[in-house]
C-alpha cells in the first residue's frame, strides 16, 4: 500500500512539474509575439549620420617632383676645315665673351687648294678675254661686209637703171654687179653666223669662269675658318686639344671637339610633368625649386617651354624652366628637387575622402537629401588638403556622409547631423 502511495504521489509531481513548463513555455510565446507586434507597430528611430557639404574650391597644391638641370646652351667646338691647331688661348673653366677668339689653326693643303683655285679662276677669266676679243673682230668684219654690201647693192641699182638707156652701158656690166652684191649677201650671212657662234662661246666662257668663282669663293673666306670665335657668352667646360693637335669638322667620326662651352649664367631646369597635372601647365608662373648642394634654400624658375607631347613610356610632358644663374651658383647636373604647382584654371567640387566609396561596379558617395539616402556616381580626381576631387550628378553646397560605407544603403532614412568638413 506504502509503494502505491509512494507511486500515486509521484505521478503528481511529474503532471504538476510538465504543467509548469507547459505555462512557462506559453507565457514566452505570448511575451515574444507580443514584443514582435509591437516591434513591427513601432519602428526604430532612423541612425543618426554625420554629414559635410559638397564645397568648391580651385585645386592647388605642390607636388615634389624631380628635376634635371641642364645649361641653357651647350656647344662642343669644331672647325670648319681640317687643320692643325696653331695657338689657343682658352683651357677649362675659362669665362668667354661672344665673338672673342678662341682657337687659331693653320691647314697648307687649304692655302695650296686655295691658289690653285686662283689661277684656275685667272685662267678662265683671260679665256673670257680672248674669246670676247675675237668675237668684236668677227663683229667688226661683219660691219664691214655690210657696209660692202650696202655699197655695192647701190652701184648695182645706179648701173641697171642706166642700161634702161641703150648703148649707156653694157648689158654683161649689170650681169656682174649682180653677182658680186650677191656675193657680198652671202658673206655677210656667214659672218653672221660666226658672230652668233662666237657670241655662244663667249657666253659658255663666261659661265664655266663664274663657276670658277663660286668655287674660288669657297676659299674667300677661308682666313675665317681657321679662327675660331666663341659663339656666345659662356664657360669652358672642357678642352679636349692642345697646340699642334689635328682637328677637323664634326661628322667624320674622326675627330673629337676642341672644346666645350656651355651658357651657365641661363640654365634649363627640365620637370617630367605627370599626365593628369599637365593641363594645370601655364606658361609664365613661377615655379620653386631645391638642390642638394643648398639643401635649406629655394630658388624660383619660371616655366617658359612646353613640349606639348607625352612620353609614353613614362607618361609625362617635358616642361622647361628658365633660372637666371649670373654668379654660377647652381651648376648643370645637380639634382633638382622641384615643388610642382598643381593646379586647375577652373574650380570643382571637393568632398573628404572617406566621403566616397570605390567599389569593384562603382564609385559612389551617399548623398543625404530629406533625410533620405542616395548613391550618387562619382568620379574621383585630385587630392588636395585631406579632400578628394569629385565629378558627377552633384552641386556645391550638397549634403554627403561623412563616412561613407555600403553598409549605408541606398534609400533608406537616416538622422543628417552637418559636421564641418
Amino acid at each position: 500500500m506504502k509503494i502505491a502511495s509512494l507511486l500515486s504521489k509521484s505521478k503528481i509531481l511529474i503532471a504538476i512539474i510538465i504543467g509548469s513548463i507547459v505555462v512557462i513555455a506559453a507565457s514566452f510565446f505570448v511575451w515574444k509575439s507580443f514584443f514582435e507586434q509591437r516591434a513591427v507597430e513601432e519602428p526604430s528611430p532612423p541612425a543618426e549620420v554625420a554629414v559635410v557639404r559638397v564645397i568648391s574650391k580651385t585645386l592647388f597644391r605642390e607636388d615634389q617632383l624631380p628635376g634635371e638641370i641642364e645649361a641653357y646652351q651647350d656647344v662642343l667646338i669644331y672647325p670648319k676645315v681640317p687643320g692643325f691647331v696653331k695657338w689657343i688661348g682658352i683651357d677649362r673653366g675659362s669665362v668667354v665673351k661672344e665673338g672673342q677668339l678662341m682657337v687659331r689653326m693653320y691647314a697648307p693643303e687649304y692655302l695650296s687648294r686655295r691658289n690653285d683655285a686662283l689661277a684656275q679662276l685667272a685662267a678662265a677669266k683671260a679665256a673670257v678675254a680672248a674669246e670676247a676679243s675675237k668675237l668684236q673682230d668677227v663683229q667688226a668684219d661683219l660691219k664691214r661686209r655690210q657696209a660692202n654690201l650696202l655699197a655695192d647693192q647701190s652701184t648695182y641699182e645706179r648701173v641697171a637703171a642706166a642700161s634702161l638707156v641703150p648703148g649707156v652701158i653694157a648689158d654683161n656690166d649689170v650681169v656682174q654687179w649682180a653677182q658680186t652684191v650677191e656675193v657680198d649677201r652671202q658673206d655677210v650671212n656667214a659672218l653672221i653666223k660666226r658672230v652668233n657662234a662666237k657670241a655662244h662661246e663667249v657666253e659658255l666662257r663666261k659661265e664655266e669662269c663664274n663657276a670658277k668663282e663660286k668655287s674660288f669663293d669657297n676659299f674667300a673666306d677661308f682666313a675665317s675658318y681657321l679662327e675660331l670665335p666663341a659663339p656666345f657668352n659662356g664657360y669652358v667646360t672642357e678642352r679636349k686639344m692642345h697646340v699642334g693637335s689635328f682637328v677637323g669638322p664634326d661628322g667624320t667620326g674622326a675627330y673629337p671637339p676642341i672644346c666645350r662651352i656651355k651658357q651657365l649664367d641661363l640654365l634649363r631646369i627640365v620637370v617630367p610633368v605627370p599626365e593628369r597635372d599637365t593641363a594645370g601647365v601655364i606658361v609664365g608662373s613661377e615655379v620653386k625649386f631645391s638642390v642638394s648642394t643648398f639643401p635649406a634654400e629655394k630658388f624660383v624658375g619660371t616655366v617658359a617651354r612646353i613640349s606639348n607631347t607625352l612620353d609614353k613610356a613614362t607618361r609625362t610632358m617635358p616642361v622647361e624652366l628658365n633660372y637666371f644663374n649670373p654668379k654660377y651658383k647652381i651648376l648643370p647636373g645637380m639634382f633638382c628637387k622641384v615643388y610642382w604647382p598643381t593646379r586647375r584654371r577652373e574650380s570643382s567640387l571637393f568632398v573628404p575622402i572617406s566621403a566616397v566609396v570605390t567599389t569593384p561596379l562603382d564609385t559612389f558617395v551617399c548623398e543625404v537629401k530629406d533625410d533620405v539616402v542616395e548613391w550618387v556616381s562619382v568620379t574621383k580626381g585630385q587630392i588636395m588638403e585631406g579632400m578628394v576631387e569629385v565629378f558627377g550628378k552633384i552641386q556645391a553646397g550638397d549634403l554627403v556622409a561623412k563616412q561613407a560605407s555600403e553598409e549605408l544603403q541606398n534609400e533608406s532614412r537616416v538622422k543628417p547631423l552637418l559636421s564641418k568638413n
